[in-house]
């Protein structure tokens, strides 16, 4: 069964499931993209924080029906027209240049009440493009500290030997969809970096005992660099978006290569589970991680500081330490029992 079989199958039966009841009135609707991974995560996070605060009635699904006087909350999708019997609130995690919606932007503009984005630069970028600040709040992402946890040495070594990987490697992880569409990814999406990442571990496996993890659908560009340049990679497809946790426990460091992003989720992910970050200044990573302290950072493109960062943590395992427990420390403001007041305060209550 190939990925996108495997994708379609998970996701028919989640859909079905997520058919909304039309007899129960929500106060807040928040509309997935449909896909079972980080954005329906993040909505379902949403929601359950929501409810079990009993701060509304919420539901969180790509379906949305057009009941009057709730809010309706376009999570990461574009809002196809003006509601006007609804508040609507919409998230644009990152800008993408060639989006259509950059053309159209007072029209846009004129569907949605509030618009929240994660990161600074991303409020920027669409303040240039015609968006009205006063209808811009910027709200970090935040991250479900019961998922994502730590490990031990033991528990590393145990996950490492389950996967294959030598004990003696210096493990890289990448787990993210950095192809075009939903098939092998030989088409690589140039905004995730994957050019620069594989540039950075060919140079890093000339001489360091490189492994790399990956997961994420659409990873064929960076699969076929690495085997090319003969670089042992774990190539592991996840059935659910938990188990990433997982894949952490096996990494000495996590890379993220990106040109753009809204967040990305990996920086959390890294902190909560005691991996350390190399990263360029991408979104929310510009805006709260700290040079030295709680990741090692780059400028976009940067290879060279990138792969200076990781020779870093190779030899220096007190530097690793360091970023670990700082890491441990920074993500407690993000999980979602503590983030989700700043969600309702900034974002939701305002209109309802």
């Amino acid at each position: 069964m190939t990925v996108l079989t495997q994708y379609i199958t998970r996701n028919v039966n989640r859909w079905l499931r997520s058919i909304p009841n039309l007899w129960k009135q929500e106060d807040i609707q928040i509309i997935t993209d449909g896909y079972d991974w980080v954005v329906s995560e993040i909505s379902k996070s949403l929601s359950s924080e929501i409810a079990r605060k009993g701060l509304a009635r919420v539901s969180a699904n790509p379906f949305f029906h057009f009941s009057r006087n709730k809010l309706l909350h376009f999570n990461s999708v574009p809002v196809p027209r003006r509601y006007k019997t609804n508040r609507v609130l919409a998230t644009w995690y990152h800008v993408n240049q060639d989006d259509p919606r950059l053309t159209q932007m007072q029209e846009v503009a004129s569907r949605i009440d509030l618009l929240h984005t994660t990161a600074q630069k991303t409020k920027q970028t669409l303040i240039q493009h015609g968006f009205p600040e006063d209808k811009i709040r910027v709200v970090p992402m935040g991250i479900d500290l019961n998922i994502f946890s730590s490990s031990s040495p033991e528990t590393k070594k145990r996950t490492r030997e389950s996967l294959g990987i030598p004990t003696e490697a210096f493990v890289i992880g990448s787990f993210q969809k950095d192809g075009d569409g939903w098939g092998e990814g030989m088409n690589p999406k140039l905004i995730k970096g994957p050019d620069v990442f594989c540039d950075v571990i060919e140079r890093l496996a000339k001489d360091l005992p490189v492994h790399v993890l990956l997961s994420g659908p659409s990873r064929g560009y960076v699969k076929a660099r690495l085997t090319k340049a003969n670089v042992p990679f774990t190539h592991r497809f996840l059935n659910a978006y938990q188990e990433v946790n997982t894949l952490y426990q096996a990494l000495d460091v996590y890379l993220i290569s990106s040109r753009t992003e809204g967040v990305p989720l990996a920086l959390l992910e890294s902190w909560a589970t005691g991996t350390p970050l190399v990263s360029t200044r991408v979104g929310m990573v510009a805006d709260v991680a700290k040079d030295d302290k709680t990741a090692l950072l780059a400028d976009i493109e940067d290879r060279d500081k990138l792969t200076f960062a990781i020779r870093r943590l190779f030899e220096n395992p007190t530097l690793r330490q360091n970023l670990i427990t700082q890491g441990l420390e920074e993500v407690k403001p993000y999980g979602w029992e503590v983030l989700i007041d700043r969600y309702w305060s900034e974002l939701y209550k305002p209109l309802l």
